[in-house]
């Protein structure tokens, strides 16, 4: 979303200079709009190579939490993540996140939200 608002910061400048009242807003909403639809695109992209979390398990004994996580063909998977992290992200069962580069889970989105 924040290259789709960079955008409209252009566009909504460009309007602005030429004379044109409320430019800017005009900009920042079409920058919302391609934002948007960008990450519409990007979170179903991550939701057909994503994992949706199962359970959410909380060690006592290292102060890290255990999630269970569910791929599109029924693999599963855990993970542990610090309780720094997790207060952090704030995951919730259902919700899709997938693993990235360095080998932390990220979140997409809410299963509520699609």
């Amino acid at each position: 979303m924040a290259l789709g608002m960079c955008f409209g910061v252009a566009v909504g400048s460009a309007i602005e200079s030429l004379g044109i009242p409320m430019g800017f807003c005009l900009g920042m909403l079409i920058g919302l709009i391609i934002g948007a639809n960008k990450d519409e695109i990007v979170n179903k992209q991550v939701a057909e190579k994503g994992y949706k979390i199962k359970a959410i398990e909380k060690n006592e004994g290292s102060n890290e939490y255990g999630i269970t996580l569910v791929d599109n063909q029924g693999s599963e998977r855990t993970v542990s993540i610090s309780s720094g992290t997790m207060e952090t992200e704030l995951f919730n069962v259902g919700d899709i996140v997938f693993i990235d580069e360095d080998k932390d889970i990220e979140q997409a989105f809410d299963e509520d939200q699609r």
